[in-house]
């Protein structure tokens, strides 16, 4: 039976891959990842939406290859779903695979600030920086600013123990995490002010020396993400047939 070449009505992927550049001096498959995964955690490119080989080696001049190769990482992260006589379709986002990604955050992440709390006092400088460009995005009601400047706070305080692989693995595992987060902001107005002043509770305990509770307040942190979802679940009841959510199995 010849596949079915689905569509997503008022989705055109083309129009929204019309501005991506490819530089030809590096490594493509990484560059098609890249853009990818950005567009599908940012909602560019939305759940339900068909993934055509054809349709995005057009829209970026390049060969299906590297574009085939993104698309099998997308599948490992859960990010995308291979149907049989349909293709790639961008997957509906994970409770099962939040509530994973949860699990690892916690465990690596309140050992980064444990370690860190042991540690004779390091520079704050960039983190200091970091949550003031947090502070203006909440100010401006910025989201994407707020998550980039989030991003790179874990991602320092990682550094600053020592401890830059543990990020890289948290990062692996977050994609549906990230969708959630960038997502439920309409929904969770005051939900970036919430998290800028987690962001504080934690320094704060670091610099105090209070591992125990560094790590309680990095828990609190990481798992607001699951109400966060429940509230996007309450928001988006009803919706089409592909829906946005993929509750848990119970």
């Amino acid at each position: 039976m010849p596949r079915v070449k689905r569509k997503l009505p008022g989705f055109d992927l083309g129009q929204v891959l019309s501005e991506v550049a490819v530089d030809r001096a590096q490594a493509i498959g990484p560059q098609i990842y890249d853009v990818l995964r950005r567009l599908i955690v940012q909602s560019q490119v939305p759940s339900g939406a068909p993934l055509h080989e054809n349709d995005i080696a057009t829209a970026c001049r390049i060969s299906r290859t590297p574009v085939r190769a993104a698309l099998r990482q997308l599948v490992l992260e859960g990010l995308v779903t291979t149907w049989p006589q349909v293709g790639s379709v961008v997957a509906s986002i994970d409770r099962a695979q939040i509530a994973e990604g949860v699990v690892i955050r916690r465990a690596l992440e309140g050992e980064i600030v444990r370690l860190l709390a042991q540690q004779a006092q390091p520079d704050w400088q960039r983190i200091e920086a970091l949550l003031a460009v947090q502070s203006d995005a909440v100010a401006r009601g910025d989201d994407y600013a707020f998550f980039v400047a989030d991003e790179q706070f874990h991602a320092c305080l990682a550094e600053m123990a020592g401890a830059p692989a543990a990020w890289r693995l948290v990062q692996s595992v977050k994609a549906h995490i990230d969708r959630v987060r960038l997502l439920a902001t309409r929904h969770q107005p005051g939900r970036h002010r919430e998290a800028y002043l987690e962001h504080l509770a934690i320094v704060e305990a670091v610099r105090r020396g209070r591992a125990e509770e560094a790590t309680r307040e990095m828990s609190r942190h990481v798992e607001g993400v699951l109400k966060s979802f429940d509230v996007l679940a309450v928001a988006t009841a009803g919706a089409s047939a592909d829906a946005v959510l993929k509750p848990a199995v119970a």
